[in-house]
C-alpha cells in the first residue's frame, strides 16, 4: 500500500458529499400508552408498540456499544470471541433481519433539553449535558421517548431510562458526541470481523491517549478517529493513510485551497466520497464524531453551502481537539440548534454563538463567516415560542439574561449583532400580542411595532403601518369579522405574500364568535388559492395543527380544510361557503399536487409520535374519555364538532397516504364500523350515532384509496353488521342512510 501513495489523486469531477440535511426533531415527544375502552385506541397502540420493538433494540445496541468503549481493554478484545462484543453483533443482527426499518443506526448529542423528573420543570434529574438522541429513520428514542415505553412495556421496557441515561453520562464524559452504526441486511460472519475490527480499533483509540504511532491526525494535526479507523478496518498502514492526507492538505486549506473541494468540510469526506479513493479506502461500518452529524445547514444553494464549510473548518480548526465543545459551537451558529430550545439553553447557545462571531473577527473571510453564522442564528431564533423570550429579559449593555424556576437569575454577554438579533424577537413577541388583541381600538401601535412588522415582512415602515390599517379594516366597531372588507383586501394582502398567510393564520384562526371563524375560513382560502408558494401556507398549517403542545382547538378543523384544499389543484368550493370538506375529494387521484403530498408525508415520518399524540387526544374527547388531566378549551368542544374535526383529519390523511395515515384510517375504520364500540354505547344524543356511521362511510372511502389487501374483508365484515347498526336509531331517516352506507362499503368505486 505504501508504493501506491502517489498514485491517489482527486478526481476532478468529485461530487458534492452534503445533501439537504432536514435535521431530528428536538420537541418533548408523546406519550400514546393511556388504555381506552376503544378498539382504535388499542390498535393504535399496537402500531406504536411495534415501534417500541425497534426503540428497545436501539438502545440494547447503543447501551452494549458505550459500556464496551468504556469498560473493555484492548487486551480483552484480543481473545478470539469477546462475550460484549458477540453480544453487541447479535443486536445488530435482530436489526439487520427486520427489512421494514432503515438499518443506519445513529445517536447524536442534542444538548437542548434538560431531562425532568416527571412533568416537574424544577425537578431536573440531568442537565442538557447528557441530552443525546437515538434514531433509525423516522423511529427516536431519547430519555423522554424512553420514560413513555416503559409505561407501555411494564416488562421489557423497565429500567430503560435509568439505562440511556448512564450511555449517555458515560458519552459526555468521553466527549463523545455522535456515533453511526450502518447495519446491513442480513449481517453475515464477515460483516462480523469487520464490525469487530472496527470496535477493537475504537477501544485502543480511546485507550491510547492519542499519543500511539497508529493514529492518523486529520488536516488540523488533531488525531482523528475516523481517519484512524478508515486504515485499520482496511488494514492499510496509518503512515500510509497519513501521507494521502497530508498531500490533500494543501488542497483543503491553503496556501491555495481546490476550488472543487470547497463542499466538503474535513479530509476524511473527501476520501470516503471520490471514486477512487472508496475503491481502494472503503467506509467503515462505524463512525465516531463524524463532523457531517453536525452540518444540519439545509442548504439548496451551492454558495451556501460553501459558505457553511468555510463556518464548519473555523471552528475544527479551534475546536476539533474537543469534539464536545465543536458540536456545542456549530449547534450555537445552526438553526436547528435552537429548534424547541429553552431560555436557559438558548443563554448559553448565543454565548458561544458570541464565542464564534469573535473568533471569526480574526479571519479574512471575517464577513462571510459572520454573515453565514448570523443567517442560521436568525432562522433558528424566528421558529423560537414567544414564551421563552417572554422569560428572558434584555438590557441596554448587551446582557441578556433569565430567570429559572427557582429565581436563580442568569446572565450572559452577546456580541452587538446577537443583541440585535434577540431585541428584535423580543419585540416581535410583544408586537404579535397587540394585533392578536387588534379588534380592541385602546391598542395602539407605535414606531418600533412598525418596525418590527417591516422587518418581519421586509417592506418599509409605510407599508408595515399599512399592513396594519388592511387588518383593522377587516373589523367592525363591535370587533365582529367583516368578510367583504377581507375579500376586498386580497389583492393588498397578496404583496406581501411571503409571511402574509402566516401572518393572518396565527391573528385570525381564533376568532372568538363561530360566525366570524365561518366567515374566515371562506374568505381565507380565495387569498390561498391565489398563493405562489402555497407551500408555506401547509408547513404553517402541519406545524400549527400538530404542534408538540398538542391540544385540540377550534381552528384545527378550519386548517385541515385548507389544508385539504391545498392538496389539489382543484378546488371546486373556492366560490361557495363550507364548513367541511366534500367526501367527493377521496374520489380525486390524478388531481393532487405531488409535491405538497409528499412534503406531508416527510412532515409525518419526521413527527410521527406528535401526530400520533394529536390523534390519540382527540380520540379520547369524541369518547368523552380524556387522558390527559388539563384539557383547558377542548372541554367546551360539542361532540359534533369533534366528530367533524375527527372527519377532516380522515380525509386530511386519506389523500396524502402512507403507513401512519394507513393505519389511522384504517383504526377509525374498526372503531365506528363496530356497533358495539365505545363511541355508540356512550352516545347521549342519536344525532351523534348517525354522526358516528358517516364518518365510517368517509373512513371506507378513504381505506380504499391505500394498498391495504385487507381492507374490502373488513369492510365486507362490517357491513354484515347492518342490522346491529339500524338498531342504534329507530329513526326511519337514519335507518335508511345505514342502509345506503353498508351497501356502499363493499363497492370498489366508494
Amino acid at each position: 500500500m505504501e508504493n501506491e501513495d502517489k498514485n491517489f489523486a482527486l478526481d476532478d469531477s468529485a461530487k458534492q458529499l452534503y445533501e439537504q440535511l432536514e435535521g431530528i426533531d428536538d420537541s418533548l415527544r408523546a406519550d400514546v400508552s393511556v388504555v381506552l375502552e376503544s378498539e382504535l385506541m388499542e390498535y393504535l397502540q399496537q402500531e406504536e408498540r411495534k415501534r417500541d420493538n425497534y426503540r428497545l433494540l436501539m438502545a440494547q445496541a447503543v447501551c452494549l456499544f458505550v459500556d464496551i468503549l468504556s469498560e473493555t481493554k484492548p487486551a480483552d478484545l484480543e481473545k478470539e470471541s469477546n462475550p460484549k462484543v458477540r453480544v453487541f453483533l447479535n443486536a445488530l443482527k435482530k436489526i439487520s433481519e427486520d427489512s421494514e426499518v432503515e438499518r443506519n443506526l445513529s445517536c447524536r448529542f442534542r444538548g437542548q433539553q434538560n431531562i425532568l423528573e416527571g412533568d416537574n420543570p424544577a425537578a431536573v434529574i440531568n442537565p442538557e449535558a447528557h441530552d443525546y438522541e437515538l434514531s433509525m429513520g423516522d423511529i427516536l428514542l431519547d430519555c423522554q421517548v424512553a420514560h413513555k415505553v416503559e409505561q407501555r412495556e411494564k416488562s421489557k421496557g423497565r429500567g430503560l431510562g435509568a439505562k440511556l441515561m448512564k450511555a449517555f453520562t458515560v458519552m459526555s464524559n468521553m466527549k463523545i458526541f455522535n456515533f453511526s452504526i450502518d447495519i446491513k441486511p442480513g449481517v453475515k460472519e464477515e460483516d462480523f470481523r469487520r464490525y469487530g475490527k472496527n470496535i477493537k480499533t475504537v477501544v485502543r483509540y480511546y485507550n491510547s491517549g492519542g499519543g500511539e504511532n497508529f493514529i492518523v491526525h486529520d488536516e488540523y494535526g488533531q488525531s482523528n478517529i475516523n481517519l484512524t479507523l478508515l486504515a485499520a478496518t482496511n488494514n492499510v498502514k496509518s503512515d500510509s493513510l497519513q501521507k494521502l492526507v497530508d498531500q490533500l492538505k494543501p488542497r483543503m486549506i491553503g496556501p491555495e485551497p481546490a476550488q472543487e473541494l470547497s463542499c466538503y468540510t474535513t479530509v476524511y469526506d473527501v476520501i470516503i466520497d471520490t471514486k477512487r479513493f472508496k475503491q481502494q479506502l472503503p467506509k467503515m461500518p462505524i463512525e465516531v464524531n463524524n463532523v457531517h452529524q453536525l452540518m444540519l445547514f439545509n442548504r439548496p444553494d451551492p454558495k451556501r453551502t460553501v459558505e457553511a464549510v468555510q463556518v464548519s473548518r473555523l471552528v475544527l480548526a479551534k475546536f476539533g481537539s474537543d469534539p464536545k465543545k465543536a458540536s456545542e459551537v456549530i449547534s450555537s451558529i445552526s438553526r436547528e440548534g435552537y429548534r424547541n430550545v429553552q431560555s436557559k439553553v438558548m443563554g448559553k447557545r448565543l454565548t458561544q454563538a458570541t464565542e464564534f462571531l469573535e473568533l471569526a473577527e480574526e479571519e479574512k473571510s471575517k464577513e462571510t463567516l459572520q454573515n453565514e453564522a448570523l443567517q442560521n442564528i436568525e432562522e433558528g431564533l424566528e421558529n423560537v415560542p414567544d414564551e421563552v423570550y417572554d422569560e428572558i429579559s434584555i438590557d441596554a449593555g448587551g446582557e441578556i439574561s433569565s430567570v429559572d424556576p427557582e429565581g436563580q437569575e442568569t446572565k450572559w454577554s452577546l456580541h452587538k449583532s446577537l443583541f440585535g438579533l434577540v431585541s428584535y424577537f423580543k419585540q416581535r413577541s410583544v408586537t404579535k400580542k397587540k394585533v392578536r388583541d387588534i379588534t380592541n381600538k385602546a391598542i395602539q401601535f407605535d414606531a418600533e411595532d412598525y418596525a418590527v412588522i417591516a422587518k418581519n415582512f421586509n417592506v418599509s415602515h409605510k407599508e408595515a403601518a399599512h399592513l396594519v390599517e388592511l387588518l383593522r379594516e377587516c373589523f367592525s366597531e363591535t370587533g365582529r369579522f367583516r368578510r367583504s372588507f377581507f375579500e376586498k383586501n386580497i389583492s393588498a394582502f397578496l404583496k406581501y405574500e411571503s409571511r402574509v398567510f402566516e401572518f393572518l393564520w396565527h391573528y385570525l384562526k381564533e376568532l372568538k364568535h363561530r360566525d366570524d371563524r365561518v366567515a374566515f375560513l371562506n374568505s381565507i382560502q380565495i387569498l390561498v388559492s391565489k398563493l405562489k408558494k402555497p407551500q408555506i401556507a401547509m408547513q404553517v398549517l402541519l406545524d400549527d395543527i400538530f404542534s408538540p403542545a398538542v391540544a385540540c382547538s377550534f381552528s384545527d378543523r378550519n386548517g385541515l380544510i385548507l389544508a385539504n384544499i391545498l392538496l389539489r389543484s382543484y378546488n371546486k368550493e373556492e366560490k361557495s361557503n363550507v364548513e367541511l370538506t366534500p367526501e367527493e375529494v377521496l374520489f380525486v387521484k390524478g388531481g393532487l399536487q405531488k409535491n405538497m403530498i409528499r412534503m406531508a408525508q416527510k412532515y409525518f415520518k419526521r413527527n410521527h409520535e406528535q401526530v400520533m399524540e394529536k390523534i390519540s387526544r382527540l380520540i379520547g374527547l369524541i369518547l368523552k374519555k380524556p387522558f390527559i388531566s388539563k384539557l383547558h378549551q377542548e372541554e367546551k368542544m360539542p361532540a359534533k364538532f369533534v366528530a367533524f374535526l375527527l372527519r377532516e383529519v380522515v380525509i386530511f390523511l386519506s389523500l396524502v397516504g402512507g403507513e401512519l395515515a394507513m393505519t389511522v384510517v384504517r383504526g377509525v375504520v374498526q372503531e365506528f364500523g363496530n356497533p358495539e364500540s365505545a363511541f355508540y354505547s356512550k352516545a347521549e344524543d342519536k344525532a351523534l350515532v348517525a354522526q358516528g356511521v358517516k364518518l365510517l362511510q368517509v373512513a371506507a372511502r378513504g381505506l380504499k384509496r391505500f394498498d391495504d389487501p385487507s381492507a374490502m374483508e373488513v369492510l365486507l365484515m362490517i357491513s354484515c353488521r347492518e342490522q346491529e347498526f339500524t338498531s342504534l336509531d329507530n329513526d326511519r331517516k337514519y335507518q335508511a342512510m345505514v342502509n345506503n352506507i353498508m351497501h356502499r362499503l363493499v363497492q370498489l368505486d366508494g
